[in-house]
């Protein structure tokens, strides 16, 4: 992984890095499941250090396990170490199957009374904004736990300066640019990310996937929907692109865009016509438009395909639900649904769903996983649903919860593999 040209980003911003013989320090993260999260930690030093004076024990990063320590004449992971102006810190980045979501402080429990005072009760409403509260750091505290020498011999001691490593760059992330789309219907902005592969050739088509995030960012800065999990990020992910090369698009929605009430928003209108208005910018592929989404971004998912039933190739829905009684017509589309049975309402009510379906004549292909596995058993367990040959498949993943569904679901690559083999 060549982290070159990013450690600029981290000259001058903390004056601790400037401190002693380090010169500049830079955080690299990634977005996995449960969110971005730092995987190495990059400190340029004034003169090469000799690689055998390092060990694993030689710094610590504040709240991370480090697992691997050693030197480098650039900027970037490497097999083996060897001296050079680089310290590279990799640290252990993993999913998380039990996060939970960031505490509310006593700030955000007044603007929710608030919030429930003005809509008449308590629980989220279509229309109204979250706050978006929850945060994705990419930075990370290091301090030096052991002498370490430089090529020359010259030791520099342990000591208890803690230097701050700004984020360098976060992986897959950063590929993706920021626009705005101002809705045809009201007038308002819906800010986007979208991601554009980069040997794109408008002589061209390409796939899109449409990813919405679920109610915990929405009213958040527009690159939340990328950093709370991969829904969006697992499909520009180099090794995804290598199989199935597409356009990402990821709405950063201002309010909740539906409820458990089945109320929705404009904004999904707006959504809808941001794609029209993107197949007239971008060779665009119509009959592989795909929508995915998790939690509030599943059940809008549902709402858009009600709504415009010749738009969408195929969805994966993820952790969401909508009422059994309505999603009768959606028997006729290309659908994949999962939910973790701990996650007792999506289901619950996405089995009533297919039930519906099946006692409409279609037939559903049904399979427990255990959500715990590697992604390679789970990307097989998926092979064999798809060798089904059904259109209409439903994965529970075992224990778990809402959440979780979702830490897990988007780095399966047979469920990749599945929604692009599906065509209008």
């Amino acid at each position: 992984m060549v982290l070159a040209g990013f450690l600029g980003l981290a000259n001058a911003q903390n004056s601790s890095t400037t401190e002693g013989h380090v010169q500049s320090a830079t955080a690299i993260s990634r977005v996995l499941g449960d969110g971005r999260k730092v995987e190495t930690v990059v400190l340029q030093y004034d003169t090469p250090i000799r690689n055998k004076s390092l060990s694993a024990e030689s710094f610590k990063v504040e709240g991370k396990d480090v697992t691997r320590i050693y030197a480098n004449n650039a900027p970037e992971r490497a097999e083996k170490g060897k001296d050079g102006q680089y310290v590279i810190i990799e640290v252990k980045a993993e999913v998380d199957l039990n996060a939970r979501p960031q505490m509310p402080s006593e700030a955000d429990k007044k603007k929710k009374e608030e919030r429930d005072r003005m809509q008449g009760g308590p629980g989220l409403r279509a229309g109204w904004s979250t706050g978006g509260n929850d945060s994705y750091p990419g930075n990370a505290f290091v301090t030096q736990t052991k002498d370490i020498k430089t090529s020359k011999g010259k030791s520099y001691k342990a000591n208890e300066t803690q230097i701050e490593a700004t984020t360098g760059q976060c992986l897959v992330a950063d590929d993706f640019r920021q626009e705005e789309f101002v809705s045809p219907y009201t007038g308002q902005t819906l800010p986007y990310n979208i991601y554009i592969p980069k040997d794109y050739n408008p002589a061209e088509k390409y796939p899109l996937v449409l990813f919405i995030h679920d109610a915990g960012v929405a009213s958040g800065d527009v690159t939340h929907t990328l950093y709370k999990g991969n829904g969006a990020t697992s499909w520009a992910e180099p090794q995804a692109q290598a199989r199935h090369k597409c356009i990402v698009v990821a709405p950063e929605y201002p309010v909740i865009t539906v409820d458990d009430n089945w109320n929705y928003s404009h904004h999904l209108d707006a959504t809808i016509a941001l794609l029209k208005d993107l197949q007239t910018r971008y060779s665009i592929d119509p009959k592989r438009i795909y929508t995915t989404g998790q939690s509030m971004g599943c059940m809008s998912s549902i709402v858009m395909m009600l709504k415009e039933p010749d738009l969408f190739a195929a969805a994966l829905l993820v952790a969401g639900k909508w009422n059994p009684s309505l999603m009768g017509p959606l028997d006729k589309q290309d659908i994949w649904i999962i939910s973790c049975e701990g996650d007792v309402s999506s289901n619950s009510l996405q089995g009533q769903a297919v039930e519906l379906w099946r006692s409409q004549g279609s037939n559903v292909t049904e399979a427990t996983w255990d959500m715990t596995l590697p992604q390679e058993q789970l990307s097989a367990e998926a092979d064999k649903m798809r060798a089904k040959g059904n259109h209409l498949l439903f994965t529970h993943l075992t224990g778990g919860n809402h959440r979780a569904t979702w830490f897990v679901a988007y780095g399966i690559a047979g469920l990749q593999d599945w929604l692009f083999e599906q065509h209008k």
